[in-house]
């Protein structure tokens, strides 16, 4: 059987999201298969666990002192728990699933020590990660690929403290109202604004950059329409792409409460029953695959797409490497279970074919150096 990490929780703005989608994978994995270690990460960065870890009621007042505080090494792929000053070894880890959004797990950086540790995992690489985190570079690589975004434009919170009034001149030259206000590395339409005018502009910024630094300005897509549209596979090779899912609200979009703590207000169209034309579902599932490979993907990603409902204008508006729930609803030919087992084949995958990479190289660098070094004069 095969030992799998599941890691969840994180220093994000969406931990409690985590919370949820790291349950319902540890819940969903097959246990005939596969030994599971669930890893929550706090708030504040510890990582602690426990097979216990399958029930949300854990986790509204987390006691670190009745669970096992553990960490990775560098360098090998072993589970490892702190003991005062002592460490004893949990478990040799064979594959990690990632259920971490937003920043510090979903960025690149949790991929990264992974590859370190040489533990095989199950979303898109650290670049991949990366790039699809900030809002700003993914659009910028959307159009180098000729993938249809809104007008935007860009800046930092702190150039626009001291250049408000160019900035904002700049803004209402290039782009029209309404606008949306977005902070570049965050998920869940937390931080994001609806403006129509300079006031709610600058009030917008005011809450974007509590959250970031840089600061996304995009025109708001009239008679809008939002779908969603996932993807399984590795970079090029695209496994499956799902149906497609579309939120309906009664708002301009879908604020965080609305997405996920307030059930009576939304609703959701998913799957065959999405009521749209043919030719621009298919566009929507081409235009899926093409971000997809573009920007580096792996696991499973869902894309999320606006579109103008009277000229049928598409727009590709992010990609979400690690999505709630791991987006299994969207898929309505398999069951989470069968997902999630692909996923763990991807991730081998994707691991075996880092291997046939060669990262090291054979030199005489050191020892011309150890021949030399009588003749190096060191300056004091």
């Amino acid at each position: 059987m095969k030992n799998i990490a599941v890691f969840f929780g994180g220093v994000s703005s969406e931990h409690d999201i985590s919370i949820i989608t790291g349950i319902q994978t540890i819940c969903s994995l097959d246990k005939k298969k596969y030994n599971i270690f669930p890893i929550y990460i706090t708030k504040k960065g510890k990582w602690f666990f426990s097979n216990k870890f399958n029930n949300v009621d854990i986790f509204l007042n987390f006691n670190e002192s009745s669970f096992k505080k553990v960490f990775l090494l560098t360098g090998e792929n072993v589970l490892y728990q702190k003991i005062g000053i002592l460490t004893k070894k949990i478990a040799t880890l064979d594959v990690a699933i990632i259920c971490c959004h937003g920043l510090n797990g979903e960025d690149g950086t949790l991929q990264g020590l992974l590859e370190l540790s040489n533990i095989p995992y199950s979303s898109s690489g650290v670049l991949g990660s990366s790039i699809c985190m900030d809002k700003i570079i993914m659009k910028q690589i959307f159009e180098i690929n000729n993938l249809p975004v809104t007008n935007y434009t860009w800046f930092t919170s702190e150039s626009f403290s001291n250049k408000k009034e160019e900035i904002y001149n700049k803004i209402k030259e290039d782009l029209s109202f309404p606008l949306i206000v977005k902070p570049a590395n965050l998920g869940s339409s937390i931080g994001i604004s609806r403006c129509n005018n300079k006031l709610d502009l600058i009030k917008a910024v005011d809450v974007a950059k509590y959250y970031d630094n840089r600061i996304l300005v995009e025109e708001a897509v009239e008679n809008l329409r939002e779908f969603n549209c996932a993807c399984l596979g590795h970079e090029e090779k695209i496994i499956e792409v799902s149906e497609l899912e579309e939120p309906i609200s009664w708002d301009k979009f879908l604020s965080f409460e609305q997405k996920y703590l307030n059930f009576t207000t939304v609703k959701y169209e998913r799957k065959d029953n999405v009521k749209l034309n043919k030719d621009i579902k298919n566009k929507i599932k081409n235009i899926t695959k093409m971000a997809f490979s573009k920007l580096c993907c792996s696991g499973i990603v869902r894309v999320d797409f606006l579109v103008n409902s009277k000229t049928d204008e598409i727009f590709i508006n992010e990609i979400n490497t690690i999505p709630g729930s791991l987006a299994n609803y969207l898929w309505n030919n398999m069951d989470f279970k069968i997902l999630l087992d692909k996923l763990i084949d991807i991730a081998f995958l994707k691991f075996e074919k880092k291997k046939q990479c060669c990262f090291s190289y054979e030199s005489y660098a050191l020892s011309n150096f150890k021949s030399k070094k009588n003749n190096i004069k060191i300056k004091s």
